[in-house]
């Protein structure tokens, strides 16, 4: 679980953010457009409705994804430091010392 994972996990933010973006202003277009009549209009708008549906129904689905990869990290995190406690407080102390090395002074 490296650099690469968080990495990914950033792009899956990213991608959520994205599309929770296009479907509120989405939205926001289907109800400034709801008082105008017309047969165009009104397929645009079903077809609108339709993929917003769609994307809706992805982002709740990589929502729990990610909260999944979430829940798998953390069970592996937790099952390798009750392993190797003495490692865990190891690598914990030198994850410190280098941050407090790195760390501007005041």
């Amino acid at each position: 679980m490296g650099k690469h994972r968080v990495a990914g996990l950033r792009d899956v933010e990213g991608a959520i953010g994205q599309v929770r973006g296009l479907v509120e202003d989405a939205e926001a277009l289907l109800r400034s457009t709801a008082g105008q009549a017309g047969h165009e209009l009104d397929t645009a708008r079903a077809r609108l409705r339709d993929q917003l549906d769609r994307a809706q129904d992805l982002y709740h689905d990589v929502r729990r994804g990610a909260a999944e990869s979430y829940r798998q990290a953390s069970a592996q995190t937790d099952a390798y430091v009750h392993d190797n406690p003495w490692r865990a407080v190891g690598i914990a102390i030198a994850v410190g010392v280098v941050i407090g090395l790195l760390a501007p002074r005041r």
